[in-house]
């Protein structure tokens, strides 16, 4: 892909807007239960703890950028849902 492809190539995501939806809903429940796990954990199982900790760094860093694709697909939409219609 040249680099005038890649500048005229759409910013918006290409995922699905219940995909999104679905993938937020799935790591908040994974964040949920790893936070759970963790707290549970005794002192003395460090080596789960670093393990369960990497994790959830993992998911919320997803869950970050979900997110930010979802709000970016939201502001799209709503930028050309507020365009007035072309004049003929």
């Amino acid at each position: 892909m040249t680099f005038t492809d890649k500048r005229k190539r759409s910013r918006l995501p290409s995922v699905e807007p219940d995909l999104l939806d679905q993938g937020i809903i799935q790591l908040n429940m994974e964040i949920q239960i790893l936070s759970d796990w963790l707290k549970n954990l005794d002192a003395d199982d460090k080596e789960q703890q670093i393990s369960y900790r990497d994790m959830l760094q993992s998911r919320r860093e997803m869950l970050r950028s979900l997110e930010l694709q979802k709000a970016e697909l939201d502001t799209a939409r709503q930028s050309r849902s507020t365009k007035p219609p072309p004049k003929h």
